[in-house]
């Protein structure tokens, strides 16, 4: 690739050996040739080559850094690269780029739903990240952060007691809930919260007021 970008850095004294026999005049012609063919080539194709793979690599970089923004709730700043790169590595990368951008949309569209309030585009972008990492609580976080900013409580919980499961001890779970408030569980498992003998006996169990 060097000697791509800078033709002139060909030696042909160092060509291999096999050419040798042939004499120096034709070494220096093929060598000629391969410079022509150089000179033909865009200098923009050339700069591609790597500048492209350079970029991705950069590209994953500044996500990887959004999401740090967006758990730090700088929601305005990751956005902007989210907007960015997101659509690139997901739609013209690799399979490894496009793994990556699945693992991001979670935090894209908790950024989608903060900034911009459109809460049914930020829900899509969150659920392409569950269903690509169902096995990972943060995801199921961020969803539940999108509908406590629709305030859609009963929808926030039970994403929020899904990744408990997925990781009994998160921190952050855990801290949604003290600041929002924890439901107790329903004293008959077998039936729903809004069945009427648990709507009773929970009401039961509620202190009396003084």
């Amino acid at each position: 690739l060097t000697a791509l970008r800078n033709p002139s850095t060909i030696n042909p004294l160092q060509a291999p050996s096999v050419w040798r026999p042939r004499g120096e005049t034709w070494v220096r012609s093929v060598a000629h040739h391969c410079q022509t063919i150089v000179n033909s080539v865009s200098p923009a194709i050339l700069n591609s080559v790597t500048d492209h793979e350079i970029s991705r690599g950069a590209m994953r970089d500044m996500v990887q850094e959004a999401v740090s923004w967006t758990r730090l709730e700088q929601f305005e700043q990751a956005i902007r690269v989210f907007e960015e790169f997101l659509p690139i590595l997901s739609g013209e990368g690799d399979l490894q780029d496009k793994r990556f951008a699945a693992s991001a949309f979670s935090y894209y569209g908790l950024c989608v739903a903060m900034v911009k309030h459109k809460y049914a585009d930020a829900l899509k972008y969150c659920n392409i990240s569950v269903k690509a990492n169902f096995m990972d609580p943060e995801h199921r976080i961020n969803l539940a952060l999108v509908y406590l900013e629709r305030d859609d409580r009963k929808n926030a919980v039970r994403n929020l007691e899904a990744g408990l499961r997925l990781s009994p001890t998160n921190k952050r779970i855990h801290k949604i809930f003290n600041e929002i408030g924890q439901r107790k569980p329903v004293l008959l498992s077998f039936l729903s919260r809004r069945n009427p003998i648990n709507v009773f006996l929970g009401r039961l169990r509620e202190p009396a007021p003084e």
